[in-house]
Parts: C-alpha cells; sequence; structure tokens
C-alpha cells in the first residue's frame, strides 16, 4: 500500500483572499497548501515547486543509492551516501535505512 500521496505532483496557484499555492496530486487532490502571507510570492513559488518536486526526488535519491556501487566509496563521497540515506530517512519517517 502506498503511504504517500500519488506522484506526480504539481503546483498550482489560487486566487481568494490571499494568493495560496495549492500542491495537487495526480489525481488533482490538494495534498497541501502555502498560503503568501509574508514570504512574498516569489518564495511562496519557490517552495511550491520544491514541495511538488518531493516525490520525484525521493524516487532519483533511491534509484541512485540502489544503483551505486557501495562497495567502493572513497571518504570523500562516503558522507554524501550517508547524506542520501539521512534525506530518505528523513522523507520517509524511516529510522532504518539500510546501508
Amino acid at each position: 500500500m502506498n503511504k504517500f500521496s500519488i506522484a506526480p505532483w504539481k503546483s498550482a496557484i489560487a486566487f481568494d483572499r490571499a494568493y495560496i499555492r495549492n500542491i495537487k496530486d495526480a489525481q488533482g487532490e490538494i495534498i497541501a497548501q502555502i498560503p503568501d502571507w509574508e514570504d512574498g510570492l516569489e518564495e511562496t513559488t519557490a517552495n511550491a515547486r520544491l514541495m511538488a518536486a518531493a516525490p520525484d526526488l525521493l524516487a532519483a535519491l533511491r534509484d541512485l543509492l540502489d544503483e551505486a556501487d557501495l562497495n567502493e566509496v572513497d571518504e570523500y563521497t562516503a558522507p554524501k551516501i550517508e547524506a542520501a540515506r539521512a534525506a530518505i530517512a528523513r522523507a520517509t519517517g524511516d529510522q532504518t535505512i539500510p546501508a
């Protein structure tokens, strides 16, 4: 069972009393809203784009780790791999990302 909203997500602007950025899932359901209160429309738009890209970023990071030859990691790359694992854990709430 999928624990997440169906990707791809999209950012769309809604005009109400203020600008609101809606994040919609693949079925067009609103899964998040970002009101433009203090940040300004430019920053609100940037935040909405980042949120909308989250499923793709997570999938790309998982694919990259799946394809990497983790047996031949140098000391420069090792911290980057650990950071990628930590990012996946934060995104999924998983405390046991395998090494």
